[in-house]
Formats: structure tokens, C-alpha cells, sequence
């Protein structure tokens, strides 16, 4: 489990990152971030992807994948699934959610050893 102190909840917290902060997108998420003085992640899953059970789990496996991914540079993270994330199975999850991280994060704080573990996941 993602520890509280990782966590971004907030709604002023998610408005700011949304404002003030960059992007990048791939196929089933999109990932807005700004550079921060801590590391803080959310998670944004809509209602049209489906029902609380399917919203809870997508939810679940993209904060194992972050959890997986530790430790990250200081940035205010949200990741936000499309309606396509659903449909994805966790390692399809882990690895767009890796090579998106490796885009939009500097390659000296995230690393290169990310970057192609996505790679050998294609």
C-alpha cells in the first residue's frame, strides 16, 4: 500500500497539478505532473469506466505499479485513466503507466532501468 504521506488527495492539490503542471499520454492514462519539494501521487478513475468494483481495482493496480516503482523524484503526480485502462491487464498497466513516467520525469532522477524494463514488457 502506497503510504498516506505519498498520497496526494486533496481537491486544491489536484486542481494545482492540473493548472501548473505538464502532461503526457498514452493509449488508456494520462499523467500530469509539477516538480514539488515532496513526492505526492493520485489517482483519478472516472465514473464511465464502470462501477465501484472495476473503479477500486483499476485503482488498486495502478497504486501497486507506483508502489513498484519507488522511490521516484520529488513531483505531485496524477495519473488519470481512460476508459481503455479497464480492459488492461496489470502488466499492460505497469508498462504504460512505466514508459510514461520515463517520458515525462528527467532520466536522471527516474533512470534508464525503468525505462527498459517497459521495453522488455512490449
Amino acid at each position: 500500500m502506497l503510504k498516506k504521506r505519498y498520497r496526494l488527495t486533496k481537491h486544491g492539490s489536484f486542481a494545482f497539478v492540473y493548472r501548473k503542471g505538464e502532461n503526457k499520454a498514452s493509449a488508456a492514462f494520462s499523467l500530469f505532473y509539477v516538480k514539488s519539494t515532496s513526492l505526492k501521487v493520485g489517482f483519478s478513475v472516472s465514473n464511465k469506466l464502470g462501477k465501484a468494483v472495476v473503479r477500486n481495482k483499476l485503482k488498486r493496480r495502478m497504486r501497486a505499479v507506483v508502489l513498484s516503482l519507488m522511490p521516484l523524484p520529488k513531483y505531485q503526480i496524477v495519473i488519470v485513466a481512460k476508459e481503455k485502462a479497464s480492459e488492461l491487464s496489470f502488466d499492460e498497466i505497469k508498462a504504460q503507466i512505466t514508459r510514461l513516467l520515463s517520458k515525462a520525469l528527467p532520466q536522471n532522477s527516474f533512470g534508464k532501468y525503468y525505462e527498459e524494463k517497459a521495453q522488455k514488457t512490449d
